[in-house]
C-alpha cells in the first residue's frame, strides 16, 4: 500500500539523518564555545576543536593539520570562524571539516549581538589580550561611549567587506590572502560580527541545514541532537565558557538612532533571513529579541 511505501522511505530518510555526521559552523558571539564544549564531553570535535587545544573549551585532540599564520586574513585566520563558503575555496580538503556533512550553526538577533560584541575580551571596547588600544580611560557603561565604539566598528567592518567582496566579485575568483596583504586583523580578519547569513548562505543556496536560534538555544539543541541520537548537552544559560555576568551592562536598549540605523543597514539580511524584528529608532518596551518566524 501507498501509505506503507511513504512510511518506509520516511523511516530510511531518517536513519539516514542519524548516520549523517554533524558539523558545526561557529558564528562569533552565538554561544558556540559552548556547543564545542558539549561536544567534546562525548568525544566530538567541532569548530576550534578540530584544529587546537583549547584549555577552557576543552579541545584537546585536534584532528585537522593546522598552523597559526603569522598574518592575518578574512578567509585563513581562526578558519573556525570562517565562513564555509570562504573556508572551502581557501583550504585544502583535508583542513575542510564540512564535507558530507550536515551543518548546524547558531544565529543571534543583531542588535543584542552587537553589545556582546563591544564586551568581548577578544576584540571589544577593552580587550584583556589588547590594552594597548588607550581604552582603559573610559567608562565601558557609558552609553555615548558604546554607541561611538559600535559606529565606528560597524563603519570599519562595512568598508573592510565592501573591499574584499570588490576585489572578489566574480565567484570563481578568488582573492590572494598572503602576508603583507592584511586585512582589517581586529575585525574583518577575526570574523566578529559578520553578517550571519555569510556563514548560512553561499549566494542563493543554503548550505547550514539547521539554523538554530540563541534566544532559545538549550531548547532548539536538545532537540537537534535528540534528531541525530548524539548525547550532548549545554550548561544552564549564563554558565557558558566566557560568560561574564555584570549588573552594570548595558543593553541593545542604550543603542542609540543613528547606532539602530546603521546597523539595520549593515545587517539588513539577517533580520530578513532569519526573523528578527528591525526598529526604525528606538526600542518599544515590549519588543522581543526572538525571531518572528
Amino acid at each position: 500500500p501507498a501509505h506503507e511505501s511513504n512510511a518506509s522511505v520516511a523511516a530510511e530518510n531518517i536513519s539516514q539523518e542519524q548516520e549523517t555526521k554533524l558539523e558545526f559552523v561557529h558564528i562569533t558571539k552565538t554561544g558556540g564555545s559552548s556547543i564545542e564544549n558539549a561536544g567534546t564531553t562525548i568525544g566530538i570535535n567541532w569548530g576550534s576543536c578540530h584544529y587546537m587545544k583549547v584549555e577552557e573549551v576543552g579541545c584537546s585532540s585536534p584532528d585537522l593539520p593546522y598552523e597559526k599564520l603569522d598574518y592575518q586574513s578574512y578567509a585563513l585566520t581562526s578558519p573556525w570562524h570562517t565562513p564555509p563558503k570562504l573556508l572551502k575555496a581557501y583550504r585544502n580538503k583535508v583542513q575542510y571539516p564540512y564535507d558530507g556533512a550536515d551543518l548546524f550553526t547558531v544565529v543571534r538577533n543583531p542588535y543584542s549581538r552587537v553589545l556582546s560584541e563591544y564586551y568581548c575580551p577578544w576584540n571589544g571596547f577593552q580587550p584583556k589580550f589588547r590594552r594597548s588600544l588607550g581604552h582603559d580611560m573610559k567608562d565601558p557603561h557609558d552609553p555615548k561611549v558604546m554607541n561611538e565604539w559600535v559606529k565606528s566598528m560597524v563603519g570599519r567592518l562595512g568598508k573592510s567587506l565592501d573591499e574584499f567582496n570588490t576585489r572578489n566579485h566574480h565567484k570563481e575568483r578568488v582573492v590572494r590572502q598572503a602576508k603583507g596583504l592584511n586585512e582589517d586583523d581586529m575585525i574583518l580578519a577575526q570574523k566578529h560580527y559578520i553578517n550571519q547569513a555569510e556563514y548560512v548562505y553561499d549566494g542563493d543556496e543554503k548550505i547550514v541545514k539547521h539554523v538554530l536560534h540563541y534566544e532559545n538555544l538549550s531548547k532548539e539543541v536538545q532537540a537537534l541532537m535528540e534528531k541525530y541520537e548524539i548525547d550532548a548537552t549545554l550548561p544552564p544559560k549564563g554558565q557558558g565558557i566566557y560568560s561574564e555576568e555584570n549588573e552594570s551592562r548595558l543593553s541593545y536598549k542604550d543603542l542609540d538612532p543613528e547606532a539602530i540605523q546603521l546597523i539595520n543597514y549593515f545587517a539588513k539580511a539577517d533580520f530578513e533571513e532569519f526573523g528578527y524584528q528591525m526598529v526604525e529608532n528606538k526600542f518599544q518596551e515590549d519588543y522581543s529579541l526572538e525571531a518572528l518566524a
